[in-house]
Order: structure tokens, then C-alpha cells, then sequence
């Protein structure tokens, strides 16, 4: 062999090689979100915090158009829930990043701002509901809210697992 043809042979596998470490890359980044920079526990609970209230409104939405059965909009509002669930998702907390920690936090959070309560989950929604002319005294808004209240732990699971699959699963059975 010339060194010409052994300079090929080892250009052509290192390509190889990068190529498939690529791919596995790729396909990790298809199973689990990417971790930001860890946070200060008081930091990542203010950032959670700050995010929710749009999760809750695009999951109603989604919901919403699901109950009443107007799909126009449904898929737009599928991908601003996936996004937002994306984002809180890759938080992490520095020092003790958990699922136990984060969940504890999670609880925090929900305590402190009552979304579970209907009264509440309500103020937070209504607004965007109205600006995009949805009945808000409806059957189906009621239901919407109450349903939101009832998968509440389920959202918040979803986002301590960190799993884009499941994340994309769940979208699709709102």
C-alpha cells in the first residue's frame, strides 16, 4: 500500500466514525432534553415558577380545542405546550438536581400559588382564552379547567422525567 491509499483508508473510517457518533448524539437528543447550566435551587424555582403559567394556558387551549372539537389552532397550540414543557424541562438545580429535589420544588411552587385551585387556574387562563375569543362561560371552559386541575401532577412528572418522547406522547392526549 502507498501512503496515499493508507491516508484514504484512514480519512474514509474516521469519517465513519464521526458519522455514527453523530448519530448516536442525534438519537440521544431524541430520547432526553439537554441539561442547561445547573441553578441556585432559589433561581431554578423562580425560573419554574415564571414558566408555568404558560404551560397551564397552552395545555387548556389544546384541551379546550380538543373538548369542542375546533381543530384549527389545535396543532399551533400543541407546539407552544411542547416547547414550554421543553423549556422548564432542561432546568436543572445545582448541587442536588434529583427528581426527589426537583419534585419538592414543584410542590412548592403549586402550594404557593394555588393552581390547583379552580378559582385561580382560571385567573391565569381567561385572559389568553379571551383574546383569542373563546368562551370562557362555557360548559367546555369548565371542563377545561377542571381537567388542567387533574393532570396537574401528571404535567408536573412529565417535566421531572425530562423525556422528549413521552413529552411528545402526552401532547397527542390532551
Amino acid at each position: 500500500m502507498t501512503k496515499k491509499e493508507v491516508v484514504k483508508i484512514t480519512e474514509t473510517q474516521l469519517r465513519e466514525i464521526v458519522k455514527e457518533s453523530v448519530k448516536q448524539v442525534l438519537e440521544s437528543r431524541k430520547k432526553h432534553l439537554l441539561i442547561e447550566m445547573p441553578l441556585p435551587r432559589a433561581t431554578y424555582k423562580e425560573r419554574v415558577d415564571a414558566g408555568l403559567p404558560q404551560i397551564f394556558i397552552n395545555w387548556c387551549l389544546v384541551r379546550y380545542r380538543t373538548i369542542t372539537e375546533t381543530l384549527p389552532y389545535k396543532k399551533h397550540w400543541q407546539g407552544e405546550f411542547r416547547g414550554h414543557m421543553y423549556a422548564i424541562s432542561r432546568l436543572s438545580i445545582k448541587g442536588n438536581d434529583s427528581i426527589d429535589t426537583r419534585r419538592k420544588v414543584l410542590s412548592e411552587i403549586l402550594s404557593e400559588n394555588d393552581y390547583d385551585n379552580p378559582q385561580f387556574l382560571t385567573l391565569t387562563v381567561c385572559n389568553k382564552f379571551i383574546e383569542e375569543n373563546l368562551d370562557i362561560e362555557s360548559d367546555a371552559f369548565i371542563t377545561t379547567i377542571s381537567d388542567c386541575i387533574q393532570s396537574i401532577w401528571s404535567i408536573f412528572e412529565l417535566i421531572l422525567k425530562r423525556d422528549v418522547q413521552e413529552i411528545n406522547n402526552y401532547v397527542e392526549t390532551i
